[in-house]
């Protein structure tokens, strides 16, 4: 089977791609010009290079493929306007269906993420929960989800929707940081950390994607993907800890002043549209991410087998490993 990976280059991407062509499928991905393939290069692919905004482009990518994993987005950066999340997520969403429309594709999976629920209050959410994004990537990505459920209900496009919780494993950053600043012992949490933060190992949610790709009769529906069970914040600093082996004394910073700025830029977003820079940096310590992966455990057969403390002990000794952390 021949396949399309849009978003190659990218964490997520990367590691589908690998596990696509390890598996025995021929697959093409769609790169932009200044994209780092350095985690594509030994890896037996044909790479397109182009932009999801570009139909011409769009339109070799695709042609011959039976499936197409969309992972190419607009994230979350300083700097970048407001319209190019909307231009290259959104408007990059309508292409790719107006032009999967007249091909014989089989199945379009969507990257799609958890954070169309916004911070929210809740225990638990699932599929069924009303969204409430709170910025401008998770907002155009909800738009995206929109345009190929629009197509699929008039146009009968194969799509299915998988909303990503946080994803880790070995190559992800994004948790750097936050490590750097337990391993100085100083670290101080905000809050009491008893707050929930669903996250899943790369290696399980690319399973899920390709069970999203493989799945018959479940066009137009949507799958949370993520570990089994959420873990609470102040155990993913504890673990993080207990990986760099340095004390951590559990000092906390109370959350009423973080949760009153959020709350402001919160306001400020869902009225007047505007994105105070940063304004969800604070999200992990403020809500709860736990969502209900039960319809894909269902539905899917989805079974993830890593547990979120082990998933971040890996990250952490894989930041030690690359010299990222003393």
């Amino acid at each position: 089977m021949k396949v399309l990976v849009t978003g190659a280059s990218g964490f997520i991407g990367s590691y589908l791609t690998k596990m696509l062509t390890e598996q025995g499928y021929e697959v093409k991905v769609l790169v932009r010009p200044n994209s780092d393939l350095t985690a594509l290069e030994t890896l037996d692919i044909e790479i397109i290079t182009g932009d999801i905004q570009d139909r011409d482009c769009l339109t070799k990518a695709m042609n011959g493929c039976q499936q197409v994993y969309h992972g190419a987005a607009q994230c979350t950066k300083s700097n970048v306007p407001k319209t190019a999340y909307y231009a290259i997520n959104v408007e990059g969403a309508k292409n790719l269906a107006q032009i999967a429309d007249k091909t014989s594709l089989e199945r379009l999976v969507y990257l799609s993420t958890a954070g169309v629920y916004g911070t929210n209050k809740q225990s638990k959410v699932n599929e069924q929960t009303t969204p409430k994004p709170n910025t401008y990537y998770r907002t155009t990505k909800l738009l995206a989800e929109q345009v190929f459920l629009q197509a699929y209900q008039e146009q009968g496009l194969p799509v299915v929707i998988a909303r990503l919780s946080g994803v880790c494993g070995e190559g992800y950053l994004s948790w750097l940081g936050l490590a750097r600043e337990i391993a100085t012992g100083n670290f101080a949490l905000i809050g009491t950390g008893e707050n929930y933060y669903h996250l899943g190992h790369i290696s399980d949610v690319v399973q899920g994607l390709k069970l999203c790709a493989q799945t018959p009769g479940i066009e137009g529906e949507i799958y949370n993907l993520a570990a089994k069970e959420p873990i609470k914040v102040k155990n993913i600093v504890k673990a993080i800890a207990d990986t760099l082996q340095v004390n951590y004394t559990g000092k906390q910073l109370p959350a009423f002043p973080y949760q009153s700025y959020n709350a402001i830029t919160e306001w400020i977003y869902h009225n007047l549209g505007r994105q105070i820079p940063g304004h969800h940096r604070y999200d992990i310590f403020l809500g709860n991410r736990y969502n209900d992966i039960s319809k894909a455990m269902t539905e899917l057969n989805y079974s993830p087998q890593i547990a979120p403390e082990e998933a971040i002990k890996q990250l952490v000794s894989w930041y030690r490993s690359q010299g990222y952390l003393s």
